[in-house]
């Protein structure tokens, strides 16, 4: 079948489209196939549809009938006869027997009379699908068939089950909430239960769907609170998304005439009630609307049987919930506000003892009762922080800002619901309104009467800014400097723990406030700066031993932050040490608990950086996509998010993809991660020259001799990689001679660098081997002891290629066999292909003429067909004849491949270094 081609707002229906696309295949190869497609209104089905056609063969026949809101008041059969008309009109049919059919179309002959009857009909129709089918596959698609009438759904059941001829897919939609006058349910409990029946119920998008559909609208990337605020009021319903991408808060007109058309035709008690349970603002229990609406019994569980049979409530629990959240904002929206603060006054007095702080300060706010909700916010914020719902309390801490009265006795100052909001934002991953809240904490506090509090918030705000944009040092030295220099200060000793770790990978700076820290923690006994200064220390001098002391105690703790912080430093320990499987399971182990604690956005996405680093090392290619999709999907700070894109990208470009890899990397993330990425795709995109600029720009960084060298090390192959791509893309001395000196550079960089584990020793063993095209067996079995499939197969692919230069083919040979093998296991496609090429059978030397021999020399320099031409005083023509030949002869597609092919076969000169 042809390429299938997506619509640019047809987004999360790839999985459906693949199993039509199946279903398609088993009608094909084995006989009639049925596709069951359900879902709400709005949710996708005529779309998946249309992407079904729009990506099938243009051999395959599609016709589709779609069945009316009429029912019953419609013509029968509507949906089969706009099918046939297109088949008889469009198509073009075979003449028959069709007695009964030409009753609809006179073209098809003389009309029967009625006595026929219904089963010559069904036969005749029967008879036309087969025979169009027999000539070409064919899809019969009937839309709605909960609207469909008693004779359609008859003619479909007959079909199903007498259709004999291979290549027919009927395929059905229909919404699984109606089942138009009850007869539908048997009918397809039938058709479910046929061999070749495929079902699918298609679901609302995810947050992550709902951002690549507005993306695809708008034309950009949206914002997270856009993201948001229209994947909370659409459900996910691509349809309602639609809609909302550009209506701000308002609900467009259109929409909301579709959504209001049932319960506008409600009797008048029904349609109070839903306006009541509308102010609810979610899911109501049955005890408060019957309280708030003043009624129970028989007449309130009558009108709510109106509600949920017209399927605009639905039961959850022991309450009620609209079946869609936009549903309920659009009749929220049509109350006069005079009635809105009624109802809330009356939500607000019945749930004033009840302990559902958050629902009353909801309510007591809307109601204009703004000392009953700023207390009740307090107690609501409290409770969330209690139950790691950070956003929440975020929310309600911003809430209780908002109506501060110092009148109202909460037990707590504005200075404390400033502090305790910055801490929130920090758990939330929300660090841009923490710094606001800590900057407005900070200008509050007075800091020669109070040290200790100012110090706290400067710690908060130095957290959230290095969270953010790594720049929180600043702040944690100035709260240094309002604490005194003593030993038994368990603040002073939290502080220097925080930054010496924000101080990192910059060793030198962080060693002494991590010995100061641990000094203090065990001259205090405090656990938790103890368990700071042995991670710093163990880290540094990678005592294991250490680390393992502060797990022990972060666990007798039970301390959440902690829970997180050391399996981070055991995994980037690990990490270095070479074993990547100790070091993700120690990162999945703090996903874990940040999951577990709610953090799974701010601390989660950090371990997830770590988890998907090793994991792509490991060669557990597919594991490491899906950790790094989930954290994505969760919305994590910008810096994590661009930490989580560039390693995303990474290993698209291992596989291939190089457009996903070739995403913005501006901001975020390591540097020298983005500096790699980004110089293996320029070389990846065709351009090693723009690869050698961005190499010298990290050349260039005097960052570079302070980070950890197996973060900078990698950069360095990175550029090592990108001087053999240069000489295979042009030749000439002065090109070599460049190619030479850029080499020099990367050793001398590298000879300031220090060791830093076992990972780090073979990165530098491969650079070497890079350089100097020697030594691939020790970078090899570097990297096999590591068990590093991608990089153990890049470095026996450059072995081989050594070894074929010098003539070594049964070395060279062994080699590529097993480069090819991890290659294809892992799916690098790129690195699949290079091996490919080099185990071409060697072109036979005298395949070429001398003049041949001439033209391939220039083409190696880089000439175009009239340079070559000038060269050796022949046409323009001439040249572009002799390059079409040694093209065809070296098996080559570009003449960059034929460049490749001539210096590795040593056809143009020497074998590049």
């Amino acid at each position: 079948m042809a390429e299938r081609v997506v619509s640019p707002v047809f987004v999360g229906r790839n999985e459906e489209l693949s199993e039509l696309a199946a279903a398609l295949d088993t009608a094909v190869e084995q006989g009639p196939a049925v596709a069951l497609v359900t879902g709400e209104a709005g949710i996708g089905k005529s779309r998946l549809l249309a992407e079904f056609a729009r990506s099938l063969d243009p051999a395959v026949r599609v016709v589709e009938g779609t069945c009316t809101e009429l029912g019953s008041d419609s013509l029968p059969y509507a949906p089969f006869v706009t099918v046939l008309r297109r088949l008889i009109r469009v198509e073009g049919v075979l003449p028959g027997p069709y007695r009964q059919l030409a009753r609809w179309f006179p073209e098809l002959g003389e009309a029967g009379d009625a006595e026929g009857g219904k089963h010559q009909l069904y036969e005749e129709v029967l008879t036309l699908v087969e025979r169009v089918a027999a000539d070409q596959p064919l899809v019969i698609a009937i839309e709605d068939l909960h609207w469909a009438d008693a004779a359609t759904r008859e003619l479909l059941g007959f079909l199903a089950r007498n259709l004999t001829q291979a290549g027919v897919l009927l395929v059905i939609t229909y919404r699984s909430q109606e089942t138009g006058d009850g007869l539908l349910g048997p009918l397809l409990s039938e058709l479910s239960r046929r061999p070749r029946t495929t079902a699918l119920r298609l679901d609302r998008l995810d947050r992550q769907g709902v951002s690549r559909q507005l993306a695809a609208i708008l034309g950009a990337e949206p914002d997270a609170a856009t993201v948001r605020r229209v994947h909370e009021r659409s459900d996910g319903n691509p349809l309602f998304v639609e809609a909302l991408a550009r209506a701000g808060e308002r609900t467009p007109d259109s929409l909301r005439n579709l959504l209001l058309h049932g319960a506008r035709s409600l009797p008048g008690p029904a349609r109070e009630l839903l306006r009541i349970a509308s102010v609810a603002g979610g899911r109501v229990g049955h005890r408060l609307l019957a309280e708030v609406a003043g009624q129970d019994g028989v007449g309130l569980d009558a009108l709510l049987r109106e509600l949920v049979d017209r399927s605009l409530l639905r039961t959850a629990g022991d309450g009620y919930d609209f079946r869609h959240a936009l549903i309920r904002h659009v009749v929220y929206e049509e109350l006069l506000p005079g009635e809105r603060a009624r109802l809330h006054a009356r939500y607000a007095e019945a749930l004033r003892d009840s302990g559902a702080h958050a629902e009353l300060t909801a309510h007591a706010y809307a109601a204009g009762n703004r000392g009953l909700a700023l207390s009740a916010a307090h107690l609501a914020a409290c409770r969330a922080g209690g139950t790691h719902a950070y956003e929440e309390q975020v929310r309600l801490l911003d809430q209780v800002l908002e109506l501060w009265d110092p009148d109202v006795n909460l037990e707590v100052d504005r200075i404390d619901v400033l502090t305790g909001a910055a801490e929130a934002c920090m758990l939330s991953g929300d660090y841009v309104r923490g710094i606001d809240h800590a900057t407005a904490g900070l200008a509050a506090v007075d800091e020669r009467r109070e040290p200790e509090r100012a110090a706290q918030l400067l710690e908060h705000r130095g957290r959230l800014r290095h969270r953010l944009d790594a720049t929180g040092v600043s702040d944690w030295e100035r709260a240094l400097e309002l604490l005194p220099a003593a030993p038994d200060s368990v603040q002073r000793g939290r502080l220097l723990g925080v930054l010496a770790m924000g101080l990192l990978p910059e060793v030198d700076r962080a060693r002494e406030p991590f010995e100061e820290a641990l000094r203090i923690g065990r001259c205090t006994g405090d656990s938790t700066v103890t368990v700071r200064g042995l991670l710093g220390v163990g880290s540094m001098t990678r005592d294991l031993g250490m680390l393992a002391q502060a797990r022990t105690l972060a666990e007798r703790l039970d301390s959440h932050d902690l829970l997180m912080t050391v399996p981070m430093y055991e995994a980037m320990l690990h990490a270095k040490a070479g074993d990547q499987r100790r070091a993700i399971a120690a990162a999945r182990d703090g996903i874990r608990h940040a999951r577990r604690y709610g953090l799974g956005r701010s601390r989660g996405a950090e371990l997830a950086r770590y988890a998907g680093r090793s994991l792509i090392l490991a060669g557990q290619w597919d594991e490491a996509a899906a950790v790094l999709r989930e954290s994505l999907q969760d919305d994590p700070p910008p810096l994590s998010r661009q930490a989580l894109l560039v390693l995303a990208g990474y290993l698209s470009l291992l596989r291939g993809d190089v457009s996903a890899a070739a995403v913005e990397h501006d901001g975020g993330g390591s540097l020298f991660l983005r500096h790699q990425l980004l110089c293996l795709l320029a070389v990846a995109q065709g351009d090693p020259e723009r690869a050698d600029l961005l190499l010298d720009r990290a050349l260039a960084d005097p960052a570079l001799t302070r980070i950890y060298s197996s973060d900078a090390r990698p950069v360095l192959v990175a550029g090592a990689l990108a001087q053999r791509a240069r000489l295979a893309h042009g030749a000439g001395e002065g090109l070599r001679h460049r190619v030479a000196e850029r080499q020099a550079e990367l050793a001398a960089a590298d000879a300031t660098l220090g060791v830093d584990g076992r990972l780090d020793r073979a990165w530098q063993i491969m650079l070497h081997a890079l350089i100097e095209d020697d030594g691939w067996d020790g970078a090899a079995e570097s990297w096999r002891e590591l068990r590093q499939p991608y990089e153990l197969a890049l470095s026996l692919y450059h072995g081989a290629r050594a070894a074929l230069a010098a003539g070594d083919r049964p070395d060279g040979t062994a080699r590529l066999r097993e480069a090819a093998r991890l290659a294809a296991s892992l799916g690098a496609a790129p690195l699949t292909r290079e091996i490919a090429l080099l185990r071409r059978p060697r072109p036979a030397q005298d395949g070429l003429t001398e003049r041949e021999h001439d033209v391939l020399r220039l083409i190696a320099e880089g000439l175009s067909n009239r340079q070559i031409a000038a060269r050796l005083h022949i046409s323009p023509s001439t040249a572009g004849v002799h390059v079409s030949h040694i093209l065809t002869k070296l098996g080559a597609a570009t003449r960059t491949e034929a460049t490749a092919i001539a210096f590795r076969e040593g056809l143009a000169g020497s074998a590049p270094a």
